[in-house]
């Protein structure tokens, strides 16, 4: 038997001294019970921050949260627990940034994320768009960080969040450390 504690199924005060019908509660009681405590922990498999790690691959699918191969288990728990939000925000500007600061961390002061967005609604009083209309995002990163990775990063999640018929260019940055920063370490 499990450690779940079994209860009788409740009944009419009229059966209260019926024998058979209170062994029959206890019966269908005691049989339901495994099944009653796996619906009673089934929160504890549905929150990512506390889903066995076995159920946190099944978690990714159902969610549809975003995650790349060699992510750690922290990472991929943050995705989950974040794909809401990021679906309902997919493929707007506020969804990358979204990501962008929840998932990757690049947060100011010390990442300056910028997203030239051309999808707006036109109108006849509006200026017509500028030809060759094209997503722009520009990552402006601290001095050391590695370019090349932060460039691959960053148009993976672009890919990810822009819409299928608008192309996108993404720029990544070094921030030049400043005068008295080169001077203290000289």
């Amino acid at each position: 038997m499990s450690a779940y504690a079994a209860r009788p199924l409740p009944l009419p005060a009229v059966y209260g001294h019926d024998t058979v019908a209170l062994a029959f509660a206890a019966a269908l009681g005691e049989a339901m019970a495994p099944a009653e405590e796996r619906i009673d922990g089934l929160d504890a498999v549905l929150d990512p921050w506390r889903a066995p790690p076995a159920f946190l691959d099944w978690l990714i699918r159902i969610t549809g949260a975003r995650v790349e191969p060699g992510w750690p288990e922290g990472l991929r728990r943050k995705a989950v627990d974040l794909a809401p939000r990021l679906a309902a925000h997919r493929g707007t500007p506020y969804g990358l940034l979204l990501e962008a600061r929840e998932i990757h961390g690049w947060v100011p002061p010390r990442f300056a994320l910028v997203v030239d967005d051309p999808g707006r609604v036109f109108t006849h009083d509006d200026p017509a768009p500028r030809a060759g209309r094209m997503l722009t995002v520009t990552l402006t990163a601290p001095a050391g960080e590695d370019q090349r990775a932060l460039e691959s990063r960053l148009t993976r999640l672009v890919r990810a969040h822009c819409p299928a018929h608008l192309p996108f260019k993404v720029t990544v940055t070094l921030a030049h450390k400043a005068p008295d920063e080169r001077s203290q370490q000289g």
